[in-house]
């Protein structure tokens, strides 16, 4: 029996998800927005497919080991450097400042409300003065 969906969202993908791969232990995957897929036909099986907005791409910014500023950031940006285990907002009103040997990582905070992750991350360096 053939099924019509009167309701489609495009996206473009990539990727395939096989039929049985409900036997095979897999009840869910999750695939990016960007990232497209085709259930195979002829799979009875319950697949449930959760998609997520692709991240955004890592910001285009630079250290100033000079100013030990970053140059390039916007409020749109959020940067860490613990490792990324605490993230804080970029405030271009009242930039950072990195004294010394310090990694940071800027990468674009991710929205809540549209459901687009936090984008991928930028690596900068500072070294000591």
């Amino acid at each position: 029996m053939r099924r019509t969906v009167n309701t489609c969202i495009r996206l473009s993908l990539i990727g395939v998800l096989f039929a049985g791969a409900a036997s095979l232990g897999v009840s869910t995957s999750k695939a990016y927005a960007a990232d497209n897929f085709t259930l195979a036909a002829g799979n009875s099986s319950v697949l449930s497919v959760t998609l997520f907005a692709q991240p955004p791409w890592p910001p285009n910014v630079t250290a100033d080991d000079i100013a030990n500023t970053i140059t390039g950031a916007n409020e749109k940006m959020e940067y860490s450097s613990d490792g990324g285990l605490n993230w804080t907002a970029y405030d271009p009103g009242n930039p950072p400042v990195f004294y010394g040997a310090v990694t940071v990582q800027v990468r674009i905070a991710g929205d809540s409300v549209n459901y687009i992750p936090a984008g991928f991350i930028t690596t900068l360096t500072f070294t000591p003065d």
